[in-house]
């Protein structure tokens, strides 16, 4: 017999891994004199992907939306409609007899309803006590005007006269031309 061993294969190494983090230790084989420095991530990857999702989120806003189906109203009594106030006639002789004093408050409307037998024009009454012409209303017709709480409407017959005058509130308002 000899003396000698046989010779055994080298016990297997793994490779240098690749670091997570920078505060990792490099797994160097021990044989090796020098260290593998550590390999960085490239930050190319990052961009593109981060570049991908925000052209991706602007064209999701950008393209227009699918039409979609009105929505049904849930079961129950229907929703109630805003209260229209029915506005006070003031004789049409007071446009005359009396100075107007205007004042331009919130923005609302006036619906009027000619419920005469014949047409007639509805007015706007400025500060300087003028007609300015809106419209004219059939019989059994009506209008409706957006206007400002405080302004001073006239309703005229073909001739001019005054019929009705009525004054905007703040609320919806509807003036009946009897």
């Amino acid at each position: 017999m000899t003396d000698k061993l046989p010779e055994l294969p080298q016990a297997y190494q793994p490779p240098p891994s690749v670091l997570v983090d920078e505060s990792e230790p490099a797994l160097v084989p021990p044989d090796d004199p020098a260290p593998i420095a550590p390999r960085r991530r490239s930050r190319t990857g990052l961009v593109v992907v981060t570049v991908l999702v925000l052209a991706a989120v602007v064209w999701g806003f950008v393209r227009p939306a699918p039409a979609r189906e009105p929505a049904a109203l849930p079961p129950g009594p229907a929703p109630a409609a805003s209260p229209v106030f029915r506005l006070e006639a003031i004789p049409g002789s007071a446009e005359r007899s009396r100075r107007w004093r205007i004042t331009e408050g919130a923005p609302t409307s006036i619906y009027f309803a000619n419920d005469t037998g014949e047409t007639v024009t509805v007015n706007r009454l400025t500060e300087e006590q003028e007609r300015i012409r809106y419209a004219e209303i059939e019989p059994g017709q009506g209008y409706h005007q957006d206007t400002y709480a405080g302004h001073v409407w006239v309703i005229t017959k073909a001739d001019g006269t005054a019929v009705a005058l009525f004054r905007a509130i703040k609320e919806p308002g509807l003036a009946e031309i009897r």
